[in-house]
């Protein structure tokens, strides 16, 4: 789809930048494909090549492994290439045909997921936000691929925070620590923007304005802490609802005056109970007279 016409794509001021969370999502990639996909290097060539894993004995002897006898265990010491890799043994046919069948597949299936989750591994922070000339648009640098960092472009009409339930846990919320990190939504796309709320990363002349443009959800329900979702506090009644408020007490009055006090209604549960308890007095009564 062309974008319209009338946008400009003419690039304005910058309003965020931290160029470190850049380099710590590039640590955190390089960390998980070392842990697991590097680590088992070894086990990877013993399969693949070597046709099957260390020996018991290998592993018992290095890692304080469980040895059982070697009648029942494929080789011996890794010195002992044709022992340990015996294609030729009758015993061994099922254990090798489950290892090509089933374990390679499944660890090849492994390295790929690895590879597709660390090459979207971007964690949604920006690197750098910047405006248009015309303010309608912002161009977001983010992390993305093995290695890479891609521009995306979003209009601001779309950016939304997001609005948290009206709970008492409200000031704890990281969104609303000073140095806490901020998500935003595009709603169109359905991508989530994260900014750390320090302001060392941010343009203080254009914070606010960023700020008040992506928080119109807010508006309603959290713009002031006085007029919730169901009750207001901070309000006074207007002067239609106070006379409203005297004539009804008026009329309760007169109600009042003309039939008595209202006796309202039991529940039916305290009436069962009630019931059984003048039973008790009765039997009581019965059995003293």
């Amino acid at each position: 789809m062309e974008p319209d016409s009338s946008l400009n794509f003419e690039e304005g001021e910058i309003i965020y930048e931290n160029p470190r969370v850049g380099e710590w999502i590039k640590f955190w990639k390089a960390s998980v494909f070392v842990a697991f996909g590097m680590s088992p290097a070894f086990y990877i060539f013993e399969m693949y090549q070597g046709d099957g894993v260390p020996s018991l004995q290998w592993l018992g002897d290095n890692f304080n492994w469980h040895d059982i006898p070697k009648q029942f265990q494929d080789g011996s010491s890794p010195s002992m290439e044709g022992v340990r890799y015996c294609d030729d043994h009758d015993y061994m046919n099922i254990q090798y045909g489950f290892k090509r069948s089933i374990v390679r597949p499944a660890h090849t299936m492994y390295v790929a997921c690895l590879a597709y989750m660390i090459y979207n591994l971007d964690m949604d922070y920006v690197t750098k936000m910047r405006y248009n000339k015309e303010k309608d648009l912002v161009f977001v640098q983010r992390q993305d691929r093995l290695w890479g960092e891609t521009e995306h472009t979003y209009e601001m009409h779309h950016l939304e925070q997001m609005v948290p339930a009206a709970v008492t846990a409200m000031k704890n919320m990281p969104s609303l620590d000073p140095n806490g990190i901020l998500t935003i939504h595009d709603m169109a796309d359905k991508h989530y923007l994260k900014f750390y709320q320090d302001p060392k990363y941010w343009n203080s002349d254009l914070k606010d304005e960023f700020l008040g443009e992506t928080r119109s959800l807010w508006d309603s329900t959290h713009a002031d802490k006085h007029g919730g979702r169901i009750f207001n506090t901070g309000s006074l009644a207007s002067r239609d609802e106070n006379e409203m408020m005297e004539k009804v007490h008026r009329e309760m009055e007169i109600a009042f005056a003309k039939h008595g006090p209202v006796s309202p209604p039991s529940h039916h549960i305290e009436d069962f109970y009630d019931d059984i308890e003048a039973k008790k007095q009765d039997i009581i009564r019965t059995a003293n007279a």
